[in-house]
């Protein structure tokens, strides 16, 4: 069970907030379910750590996802590159995409915590969040490839494996070598 939970909380999450955002006029379906993706693939990072009772991804994530918005805002208020179609509202602030660099920061904390049975498909997920952005022509793919440079970068920094509760595992030295146990409660 514990191995289907995760795509359970982000389908559920996922269908539920692509349903009540079709609605707006002025976006088609690929531009609406990217962004409601660059939102769920975090959050529904963060549901599956509350619900397993791991506390330290919650944090890990906490620091990977604001330190990857930090940057991207940082980026875009330096940079001030201009859309690829530009508006009077949105001038200077193309580069990186936030909702790219989002999107792959959640993903990628999915794959170096959980691993890639289920960062796999939440890469793809990012991956077309990215494609939405440029289908919707407001980043081009420098944009794109720079954000989830910049959201798989931090996961690097502050993300470690998962190790379950009453899991150890040490390292001891042998002649010639060395020996690592593994150790399990149930």
């Amino acid at each position: 069970m514990k191995k289907v939970l995760p795509f359970i909380i982000f389908a559920t999450a996922a269908t539920t907030a692509t349903a009540a955002s079709r609605g707006a006029p002025r976006f088609d379906a690929v531009t609406s379910i990217g962004d409601v993706l660059q939102f769920m693939i975090p959050v529904s990072a963060m549901a599956y750590s509350v619900a397993i009772d791991d506390w330290q991804g919650v944090g890990q994530l906490g620091l990977t996802a604001g330190s990857t918005m930090a940057t991207t805002y940082a980026l875009k208020y330096t940079v001030r590159e201009e859309r690829p179609y530009q508006e009077e509202d949105t001038k200077g602030h193309t580069f990186p995409s936030g909702h790219t660099a989002l999107a792959f920061s959640g993903a990628g904390y999915w794959q170096m915590r959980y691993g890639w049975y289920v960062g796999a498909p939440m890469y793809a997920a990012a991956a077309f969040v990215g494609y939405s952005r440029t289908y919707a022509r407001m980043h081009n793919w420098l944009d794109v490839a720079a954000a989830s440079a910049i959201g798989i970068g931090f996961n690097y920094l502050f993300t470690t494996p998962y190790i379950p509760k009453g899991t150890q595992i040490s390292v001891s030295p042998t002649d010639g070598g060395a020996m690592l146990r593994f150790n399990s409660q149930f």
